[in-house]
């Protein structure tokens, strides 16, 4: 079998935000923000495989797997055989950074995703913290693993069929795939490495985040919980509970913390270097430099 059988179409090397610059704790999933640059040039499967083709793939088993209800190691043994059947070229799910500059490119052409689902390369993690920012897979285990048991999918978003946000982040186990969850496959050539080593940093910059919290507390909760008892409370209650209003104004301040605060900085991949933008000041720092690292 040949693998042009398969409709691919070459993407160019492009770029892509991931992530969202959302304040609050509620997407903390989804931070930070930050662009991933995809130098190489890939071809991916114009269509989700379709139950003909990988029936055709299978059909020297003994047994095919059914393709309405496929798990992770059928996927693999697909790719195996594919793979093996090939000296040029090597085939993988895509990584969510070149299914999303995929998807810019054939959007017009492709249904993207598909109604049932996409699924990617990458392992799930609980945010963004750490993940590879040129384009390759997100695999590895690390503390912010949200367990190697499960794989990133893509989704249609109701509604928002002709937005440029018309997909969702989802995720779907290794042994029981979301049913009639479907795939398409990236071609690379046999040369082309996946590699991790230029990453964003593993977490973010603590301090900051306590300052902003301390100045965010006395702003929204201490300064207007004093100002309320100065107007409502008894004589001397501000003396008498001090230590009380101060930590009335703090756990309001925490609980505005699930669905709002400013937004974050964005990162991005510039010159061999992580830098962070702020998002309200002409504020750029540099996080990691690469040209560092080099012996």
């Amino acid at each position: 079998m040949q693998t042009d059988i398969f409709e691919f179409i070459e993407i160019q090397p492009n770029e892509v935000y991931l992530g969202k610059d959302n304040g609050g704790l509620f997407f903390a999933a989804e931070r930070p923000k930050h662009n991933v640059k995809i130098t190489y040039q890939f071809a991916i499967s114009k269509e989700c495989i379709s139950e003909k083709e990988w029936n055709d793939l299978f059909k020297n088993n003994e047994k095919i797997p059914d393709f309405t209800q496929f798990n992770q190691e059928n996927i693999n043994q697909f790719l195996k055989i594919l793979n093996g059947r090939n000296k040029d070229y090597k085939f993988r799910l895509p990584s969510e950074a070149e299914w999303e500059i995929a998807k810019k490119q054939l959007g017009k052409i492709s249904d993207f995703p598909h109604k049932n689902g996409e699924l990617l390369a990458d392992q799930p993690h609980v945010s963004y913290w750490g993940a590879p920012c040129n384009g390759s897979p997100w695999l590895e285990e690390n503390p912010k693993g949200a367990g190697y048991e499960m794989q990133l999918s893509k989704h249609p978003k109701f509604g928002l069929k002709n937005s440029k946000e018309n997909s969702k982040r989802g995720i779907s186990r290794h042994k029981y795939h979301t049913k009639n969850i479907k795939f398409r496959i990236v071609k690379l050539p046999k040369t082309h490495i996946d590699s991790s080593e230029k990453k964003l940093p593993l977490e973010y910059d603590r301090v900051e985040i306590i300052k902003r919290e301390i100045i965010i507390a006395i702003i929204i909760g201490i300064i207007p919980s004093f100002i309320w008892a100065f107007f409502n409370a008894a004589p001397g209650y501000i003396a008498r509970g001090f230590g009380n209003l101060i930590l009335g104004g703090v756990f309001f301040s925490l609980i505005t913390g699930l669905i709002y605060r400013p937004r974050h900085s964005t990162l991005e991949y510039l010159e061999n270097k992580i830098i962070s933008k702020s998002p309200y000041r002409k504020k750029i720092k540099t996080l990691i430099s690469f040209e560092d690292e080099l012996p």
